[in-house]
């Protein structure tokens, strides 16, 4: 469903849209970012790795929070992003950890390389078409008994949809629902350890964490 009524874009468009978007608002975003306050599913994450452990952290902006609090706490962390303009503020805000300027959804990396993937606000942003391919990518790239913290969309939010005044600029989000989004990620192997539904100021997502071969509750 695209609640504008519009036909969405294919994949190769949606993420030049996508990228063109946040090099435009690069300052801006960082600026505000600080507001999506979600330090207890962060932390909850976290408390799920080993000392030290390896982190890719998959859309990674301009690095604050989910980078800094990782090199803060001694972990090895990884910043992945195709936005040019976010991966300079990150390298201004968390000069530490290792930047990638690159599309996930096109990159490799050896199997097993690390003991937890995070990827807050920014899998909403790439087509729901290859959501199923980089969950499997990411179960091969986690240890065992890794882990995956994700946030996506509810249910109630259409899957493809655009605005043309998203913080002055065009921009663009696709997913499936998040029930669907669940499944997915159990398809590929993952056990849920929760799913779990937060609003921040006006926006409701679903956090999702999950391990590579094992289950609990937080």
């Amino acid at each position: 469903m695209n609640p504008n009524g519009d036909t969405p874009p294919d994949p190769d468009e949606h993420g030049r849209i996508v990228r063109q978007g946040y090099d435009e608002i690069a300052d801006v975003y960082n600026e505000q970012r600080g507001i999506f306050d979600n330090q207890r599913e962060i932390n909850d994450f976290i408390s799920c790795l080993p000392e030290g452990g390896e982190v890719l952290d998959i859309g990674c902006g301009g690095g604050v929070p989910v980078l800094k609090t990782l090199t803060k706490r001694g972990f090895s962390a990884t910043g992945i992003d195709f936005s040019k303009a976010m991966l300079r503020i990150a390298e201004r805000n968390v000069p530490e950890a290792d930047l990638i300027n690159g599309d996930i959804t096109k990159t490799r990396f050896p199997d097993e390389s690390f003991d937890g993937v995070i990827s807050t606000y920014a899998i909403i942003h790439i087509h729901r078409s290859l959501h199923a391919a980089l969950y499997a990518a990411i179960h091969r790239w986690l240890k065992p008994q890794g882990v995956l913290l994700v946030s996506t969309a509810t249910d109630e939010v259409g899957s493809d949809y655009s605005s043309e005044d998203y913080l002055g600029t065009k921009m663009a989000w696709s997913h499936p629902g998040g029930q669907e989004s669940v499944q997915l990620i159990k398809d590929v192997g993952f056990k849920i350890v929760f799913a779990r539904t937060v609003t921040t100021g006006e926006e409701t997502h679903l956090w999702i964490l999950a391990r590579k071969g094992w289950t609990a509750k937080i």
